[in-house]
């Protein structure tokens, strides 16, 4: 029953402005389902250029601003001067707009999504508006992201900067323990709506799968090597080679060129291609989810793991890395197996088990669907961790922050590094300076390009 009185005006910081990620989802998910219950205004700041989570804000009803910045952890950080010069003057700037937003909207609370930037943080913590952390990643360990000033100073800020930080598994949660005030500390289960999910599962698609009597194996996620989706590939070669019939469908568009390489060539030595689809992005994955016996999470590590879920609620036996927060999910022996992220043979023998013994698929499947209500029943759901943020507006919650943050140091550097460029720029000659300007936007042009092709294309 929905709550009645005051709106709560909470402004929220997407990391990134696409809806094709699992933090995004999710943070689509809790807002829906507090929204369903309680009094709330959710007013999205989401990075520019805006992307397709446009579309959804827009349809719910609730606003948005566009700002534009970039992230305290790359993959490949910024190494000229120039280049963390304009880097770091996005961010002041993002700080400064959002300070504004902040005076202009005067919401109760400022929420981030996802690890990689602090700027809506920051900002609150000048605004002395109360702020929660919604934690969705290692960042480093999971992505391969490099933090700007080190894990250990970037997740002490994530705490000296928060009220509140949410965990999406208990597991991240005790990592987090580390670095964050234990008292600060919670966890949230994305609250999944398991009946919608089951009904997207029903819809008739043509399926992926060429034989009938195979195992059939499922794999989504981005095409990328911390995906793990060339083990699992590698893993159904094997099988076939030994004389078992198995066949895996992977779910999941993008990635780099040289893992597409690696992908087609160990397709091609196993000879497989009848028995390995590749069917990228899907707008309704589950569909075909539904149509495979075993869910693979090979991903290195997952702080969560949605689509582990997601398998698990359409009833599939399930296979996952022995590391992050799928064994909180995958309980070996009951709802499937256990392996260490990169031991094939292990892998292989775990999906060896499901084609000599049938009967485990339909057992594992129904501990899975089980499995899947309990963690939506459980004590990780989205009201408690909404009243914990009813305490912060409270008067108690409203306390000065005071503890430091290690990230200011960074600050100290901006003059040098604006002085790095003038010195760069003036020991190259005009002509220089203008050939090396017109080849990078040449070659924005050209991923823009491409990247419109491609929707055409698509479209």
């Amino acid at each position: 029953m929905k709550e009645s009185g005051k709106k709560n005006r909470i402004l929220v910081l997407s990391h990134i402005s696409e809806l094709v990620g699992g933090a995004e989802k999710s943070l689509l998910d809790v807002f829906d389902s507090w929204a369903e219950d309680y009094p709330i205004e959710p007013i999205f700041i989401l990075k520019e250029p805006v992307g397709t989570m446009k579309v959804a804000i827009e349809k719910r009803g609730w606003k948005y601003y566009g700002v534009e910045y970039t992230f305290w952890s790359e993959g490949e950080p910024p190494k000229t001067s120039e280049k963390k010069y304009v880097a770091a003057l996005k961010n002041t700037r993002a700080i400064q707009k959002i300070e504004d937003i902040i005076q202009q909207e005067q919401p109760d609370l400022v929420l981030t999504n996802s690890v990689v930037c602090p700027w809506a943080a920051i900002a609150a913590h000048y605004q002395k508006i109360p702020h929660v952390w919604f934690v969705r990643e290692y960042g480093d360990l999971d992505h391969g992201r490099i933090f700007e000033i080190g894990r250990k100073k970037t997740l002490q800020d994530v705490g000296n900067l928060s009220e509140l930080v949410v965990a999406n598994s208990k597991t991240l949660e005790n990592h987090l323990e580390k670095y964050i005030d234990k008292q600060k500390l919670t966890t949230l289960y994305t609250p999944f709506n398991i009946k919608k999910l089951l009904e997207k599962s029903d819809e008739k698609v043509k399926s992926p799968f060429s034989y009938s009597n195979s195992l059939k194996v499922v794999v989504t996620g981005s095409l990328t090597p911390s995906k793990g989706q060339l083990d699992a590939i590698k893993a159904i070669g094997r099988l076939n080679v030994a004389g078992y019939l198995a066949e895996i469908c992977i779910i999941g568009g993008n990635g780099p060129k040289d893992y597409k390489k690696r992908i087609r060539k160990t397709i091609k030595k196993y000879k497989i291609s009848d028995k390995v689809k590749l069917v990228g992005h899907q707008a309704n994955p589950l569909a075909l989810i539904s149509l495979a016996d075993v869910g693979i999470m090979s991903s290195r590590m997952e702080a969560f793991g949605r689509v582990t879920f997601e398998y698990m609620a359409v009833g599939l036996a399930m296979i996952g890395t022995d590391s992050g927060a799928t064994p909180e999910m995958i309980e070996d022996g009951k709802n499937g197996y256990l392996y260490k992220p990169g031991d094939i043979e292990t892998l292989v023998h775990k999906l060896k088990i499901y084609i000599e013994d049938p009967n485990l698929i339909s057992k594992h499947g129904q501990n899975s669907k089980r499995k899947a209500e309990e963690m939506m029943q459980g004590k990780y759901k989205s009201e408690d961790v909404y009243q914990k943020i009813l305490g912060l507006l409270s008067d108690d919650g409203q306390k000065q922050k005071t503890q430091p943050i290690n990230y200011t140091h960074k600050w100290l550097e901006y003059p040098q590094l604006a002085n790095d460029f003038i010195i760069e720029t003036g020991k190259i000659s005009v002509k220089k300076l203008i050939f090396k300007r017109a080849r990078t936007r040449l070659g924005s042009v050209r991923r823009k390009t491409r990247q419109t092709a491609k929707k055409a294309i698509k479209g």
